[in-house]
């Protein structure tokens, strides 16, 4: 089964970028957003109301009660600080990315169709020990606002910038 999965993170409370990005995910029949942390407040949480979603914690998220207590309100489930996963018969490991030890392990292991992380701010596509790495970007203190749209079908990976 394929599915295109919108791929996010660090926001940091941006609303209107990040409401520009799931426009365009729901205008690409996005069926599954993964956002990688640093959401910053449980009110953006919201905004992915109508999406499947998964998010985990960033080292921006202090409130990690509050983000799990609406997540958990809006059926999103628990945000935790990693998260593995199947999806359309892919196996997933997704964290923010400030955990070295965790990434090096991730990729040594070879487990994984799909590494998503965050934090760095910069966009990131490519594959290393038969894993691909995704980082989408940021929509907040970056050069370029970008977010990732995944197809599981082709493991094609496009960059999107957000004005």
């Amino acid at each position: 089964m394929d599915m295109l999965i919108g791929i996010m993170s660090d926001t940091h409370n941006n609303i209107e970028r990040t409401n520009k990005a799931l426009g365009i995910f729901r205008m690409r029949g996005v069926g599954m957003v993964l956002h990688t942390g640093d959401i910053m407040s449980y009110a953006m949480l919201a905004l992915f109301s109508g999406f499947k979603a998964r998010f985990v914690l960033g080292n921006e998220d202090r409130d990690a009660g509050a983000l799990n207590r609406e997540s958990e309100r809006l059926g999103f489930g628990p945000i935790e600080r990693q998260l593995v996963f199947d999806l359309a018969g892919k196996k997933f490991i997704m964290f923010h990315g400030t955990d070295v030890p965790l990434f090096r392990e991730s990729v040594a292991s070879g487990k994984y169709d799909y590494i998503i992380k965050g934090h760095t701010h910069f966009f990131e596509n490519y594959i290393s020990n038969k894993s691909r790495i995704i980082n989408p970007g940021a929509l907040h203190r970056a050069y370029e606002f970008t977010v990732a749209i995944l197809d599981t079908e082709t493991d094609n990976v496009e960059m999107i910038s957000i004005e």
